[in-house]
């Protein structure tokens, strides 16, 4: 399938790809550091803002298109009632930057996709850088984590994991089922992939992995209903998926038997957790600890309820969990000290630090992003010639992290919140496709050209659920 805009493209729109590319590709070599984040992280975070600031200023006018324009405000006016709550409940604002830096990135990322959107650019334009800085920073994370931080195929874990797997793992579904066969750039990093996830023996991305799988078959099924693609395409895709299935079947068998200690770890941690001596999943009971302290501070102050505590601020982990924690977790490590980073559930998170308003942007983000590919892919349903896997990338990028919400916070990465900012900011490529299809179907030339500028440079772009001839 290929990728062609339709739009009118701006005369700024090749300085806001070289931008876009930079924004992208600013987090690349990202790591985990220490709490306050490193030079070299500082550096990184000044690249991104200068890159997406310069697309922003070249392209301002782009920002009332609509209805992408809708999510900006959604989001962005979480961002603006986060700083007032962070103020008026006192938090130290040191802690509130360094939290909220993810969440503005995602701010960031939905505006410079839909700049680059409205500016002409294709979406495989938009989604190639970044596509390219996600893989660089899966492979680097594995590299720093053996060449920098000591760990070993005998201890390593979450060290090497990248909060990019999530989002390629929506990648991966989305190409395996939309185009036509297995390339060469497709099948290293699927390899990539599966070498880091066995390596880390780590339970998280396997969820991603299921509910991606699940919503592209399910988006497949829209593109047949949709008549994108004809229902034969699911019989050979099926079909390719089950040859797929047994070669990595045998291959995870050959390793497994090369790497019987890597077969034993993997063994424990899915059935055998802590060695038997907790009640529940030690990682569910964290969870628990965490959520029911975060609860119990809201209670204190009643109202917070309803705004919360504040992006940053300081909380603990529950003193009823200490005895069962101790079973495994250090004598020394202290429970007890004030946590302030994002926590370890998008949820718990978004309830305590901005109330019931933060749970309903939160939902309003996901739900928005959802409902706006889909809408995009129905409304460009008489007009092949656009890339299904790239079209429906943002709807399965969504549920991929939102599978993995309950137990982790993916907001707490800076290169999450910016690769899900992008993807939250593509679906307007389609909407503007199919506005200016719908334009030259049905007014006079003169008149197109000027609706489409004028939809282009800030007008209203309002996606019409016509069939085109």
């Amino acid at each position: 399938m290929t990728d062609v805009n339709t739009a009118t493209g701006a005369p700024e729109s090749r300085w806001i790809q070289l931008f876009l590319w930079v924004f992208a590709l600013s987090f690349a070599f990202d790591f985990r550091g220490d709490s306050g984040g490193s030079t070299v992280q500082m550096g990184f975070l000044g690249i991104a803002l200068a890159a997406g600031g310069a697309v922003i200023a070249l392209g301002y006018r782009h920002l009332r298109v609509r209805p992408g324009a809708w999510l900006l405000m959604l989001w962005w006016g979480f961002l603006g009632l986060s700083v007032l709550v962070a103020m008026f409940n006192g938090v130290n604002m040191g802690h509130y930057v360094r939290v909220i830096v993810p969440f503005a990135l995602c701010g960031l990322g939905i505006a410079v996709a839909h700049i680059g959107a409205c500016s002409g650019l294709t979406m495989t334009q938009i989604v190639t850088p970044v596509l390219i800085a996600v893989v660089i920073n899966v492979a680097w994370r594995a590299v720093y984590g053996f060449a920098f931080m000591g760990v070993t195929l005998e201890t390593v874990r979450v060290e090497i994991l990248s909060p990019g797997i999530n989002w390629l793992t929506a990648f991966i579904a989305c190409a395996v089922l939309f185009r036509k066969g297995f390339s060469l750039r497709l099948l290293m990093i699927i390899g990539l992939v599966f070498a880091i996830l066995f390596m880390s023996v780590t339970r998280g991305p396997l969820l991603p992995m299921a509910v991606g799988g699940t919503m592209a078959l399910g988006c497949m099924v829209l593109a047949i209903c949709w008549r994108l693609i004809p229902v034969e395409w699911a019989g050979r895709k099926l079909a390719g998926l089950a040859v797929f299935g047994v070669v990595m079947l045998v291959v995870g068998g050959t390793i497994v038997m090369s790497q019987p200690e890597i077969y034993e770890r993997w063994a424990e941690r899915l059935f055998n957790q802590a060695g038997g001596v907790t009640s529940k999943d030690l990682s569910w009971l964290t969870r628990e600890a965490e959520a029911k302290a975060m609860i119990d501070i809201l209670k204190g102050a009643p109202t917070t309820f309803v705004y919360g505590q504040g992006v940053g601020a300081d909380y603990y982990w529950d003193p009823s969990y200490y005895p069962e924690l101790y079973l495994v977790y250090p004598a020394d490590f202290d429970f007890s000290g004030a946590f302030w980073f994002a926590g370890h559930s998008v949820w718990t998170y978004a309830l305590f630090s901005g109330g019931v308003l933060g749970v309903l942007f939160h939902l309003a983000l996901f739900g928005g992003v959802m409902a706006l590919c889909l809408r995009s892919v129905y409304v460009n349903r008489a007009l092949p010639g656009f890339r299904l896997d790239y079209a429906f990338l943002p709807f399965v990028a969504a549920w991929c992290l939102l599978s993995e919400s309950a137990t982790s916070n993916p907001f707490d990465e800076r290169l999450a919140g910016l690769v899900f900012g992008m993807m939250a900011g593509l679906p307007q490529v389609l909407f503007l496709r199919a506005r200016a299809a719908y334009a030259r179907h049905t007014v006079p030339a003169r008149v197109v050209s000027r609706r489409a500028s004028a939809g282009v440079h800030g007008g209203s772009v309002e996606p019409l659920p016509v069939r085109i001839s």
